[in-house]
């Protein structure tokens, strides 16, 4: 292979590395200020934060962090099992191995060829404990990681789930936030409903004004108390439209302020999100360095260099 095919294979290489490795920080961190480029689909994807309960998408996404945390580390534990299943396998095949050569027939086997394959096969045993010792710092890792884990995210009270400890204490504030715009929500309500049966009244009382207007014989007296309860409900619905209007202005005034409020709170929930994303992003570069770590190559150089000696 010529020095420049390796130079060629080694800048690819590299590139590969480059962009599939580096910067798993960045790229985690990343996803706290970006748009909705970083996620998929969701019940809350195309709705507004601020209209009804949709506070709650910071919530569950603050929630779901546990989830996404514990897939991680279920990763790492397998990892960790494919390395003792590993460790197990090379321990069994130094111990087998060993009692065959021992076995052998002297007649065949001279004493300086067994001794080289007993050095050999010592190795595995050497190797059993370099991945022995990464095997327990990645446990160290999932350890310190699920301690703080467990400190972020408390147990619900069924027990069967868990939800960020400060959960409780942004919901109450966002509802506190919102209380006023819900008061004022529900009194429009009452209003137009106020309103529709006030028009149906007031329909009846014209209707029943124009009928005796066209009936003759009727008393003046009936005519003239139809004429004011007509004009009575005309009252009512107009004092019932006014305070819809001045209802209505304080809704949308109420609605900026919960907006400003609202917006206040999200950043503390995206604070309690750096956390958990941070802690994702050290536990991970924890791992690279120790199971992924130029010393394993080392370890391995050290072997060769004891065999070759």
């Amino acid at each position: 292979m010529t020095s420049r095919l390796k130079s060629a294979i080694l800048r690819h290489t590299d590139s590969i590395k480059r962009s599939n490795l580096s910067g798993i920080k960045d790229t985690i961190r990343s996803r706290v200020t970006t748009t909705d480029n970083g996620y998929g689909s969701n019940e809350y994807i195309h709705s507004n934060f601020y209209d009804d309960d949709n506070y709650l998408s910071i919530i569950k996404c603050i929630n779901g962090g546990y989830h996404i945390t514990e897939d991680m580390l279920k990763f790492m534990l397998d990892y960790n099992g494919c390395l003792q299943t590993n460790i197990d396998n090379l321990k069994s095949c130094s111990k087998k191995s060993k009692s065959k050569v021992k076995a052998q027939s002297t007649l065949s086997s001279y004493h300086t060829t067994r001794a080289a394959q007993l050095k050999i096969i010592s190795a595995l045993s050497l190797e059993a404990e370099y991945l022995q010792a990464r095997h327990d710092a990645i446990q160290v890792v999932i350890d310190e990681c699920r301690t703080e884990l467990n400190r972020i995210y408390s147990n619900e009270r069924s027990g069967s789930s868990r939800k960020h400890n400060r959960t409780d204490h942004m919901i109450d504030s966002f509802e506190a936030a919102r209380s006023v715009l819900l008061k004022l929500s529900d009194k429009l309500d009452k209003l137009k409903e106020q309103k529709t049966k006030e028009d149906a009244t007031l329909l009846e009382a014209k209707i029943l004004c124009e009928n005796l207007s066209y009936t003759h014989g009727v008393k003046e007296s009936k005519t003239e108390k139809a004429n004011n309860s007509r004009k009575k409900h005309e009252q009512k619905l107009e004092e019932i439209e006014k305070d819809i209007a001045r209802t209505e202005d304080a809704y949308e005034q109420e609605k900026k302020n919960y907006r400003v409020e609202a917006k206040r709170i999200y950043e503390k929930c995206r604070i309690l999100e750096e956390e958990r994303l941070k802690l994702i992003g050290d536990t991970l570069m924890k791992f690279i360095k120790v199971a992924y770590s130029s010393e394993n190559s080392t370890q391995h150089r050290e072997i060769y260099k004891e065999l070759k000696s």
